[in-house]
């Protein structure tokens, strides 16, 4: 199993099929199949990312190769149990808007309300009136990042938690939250597969292209 090229494990796991038999093809049992794989293990850092789950779709089969695209995202139970204290208020949202290349997306996010820094008093409580403001300035960034990037554009930019981090800046204006999750992302409708489209994500990274550019003799023979 392939997966795209924003991960540095590129081949993962390997998954067991039927053989071809009369009518019965082999790629038809695969095309389709969904995996789930911790972002520790792409990534080879198990100890940031394992709570972190991926899941990928099987596309398009080519011999013995399966290449995945982006079906979704979430966090284990653990983590998410971990989060959750006493005295402090939990705001969750969700919104569902299609990306720049047609994905339709569900994305859910959870943040906690975060103690000022010369706090004396034990709680800190979001009244209703804010929570509805945080609530609304997070979906706000949440569709903004959904309708203006590509789905393998959204997923590197969850990754690199690059939307959570917006949403904690901007709602600290209203309340200062922790522990800004993008709790789940579920790819709900795909367009038309296009075969050129899906091997664009197994481009290798232009940082690397350069370098194996820049080593590459000049005087060669």
């Amino acid at each position: 199993m392939h997966v795209p090229s924003i991960f540095d494990v590129r081949v993962p796991t390997l998954t067991p099929c039927n053989k071809t038999a009369g009518q019965k093809n082999a790629a038809d049992s695969l095309r389709g199949r969904i995996f789930t794989v911790s972002l520790g293990e792409l990534n080879n850092d198990a100890h940031e990312n394992a709570w972190r789950k991926i899941k990928l779709q099987v596309e398009e089969i080519k011999g013995f190769d399966c290449f995945t695209n982006f079906n979704g995202m979430d966090i284990t139970r653990d983590k998410l149990c971990g989060l959750v204290k006493k005295w402090h208020s939990l705001v969750e949202s969700f919104v569902q808007a299609k990306t720049a290349d047609g994905y339709l997306v569900r994305m859910f996010s959870i943040a906690f309300t975060r103690r000022h820094k010369h706090q004396v008093k034990a709680t800190c409580y979001a009244k209703s009136s804010q929570q509805r403001q945080l609530r609304q300035k997070m979906m706000e960034i949440m569709l903004s990042e959904i309708q203006k990037n590509s789905l393998k554009d959204l997923f590197k930019k969850l990754l690199t938690d690059v939307v959570s981090k917006q949403i904690t800046k901007d709602c600290s204006k209203i309340f200062p939250l922790e522990n800004v999750i993008i709790k789940k992302v579920k790819v709900l409708k795909k367009p038309k597969f296009d075969l050129t489209k899906l091997m664009e994500l197994y481009s290798d990274k232009p940082e690397a292209v350069k370098a194996a550019a820049a080593e590459e003799p000049k005087n060669a023979i």
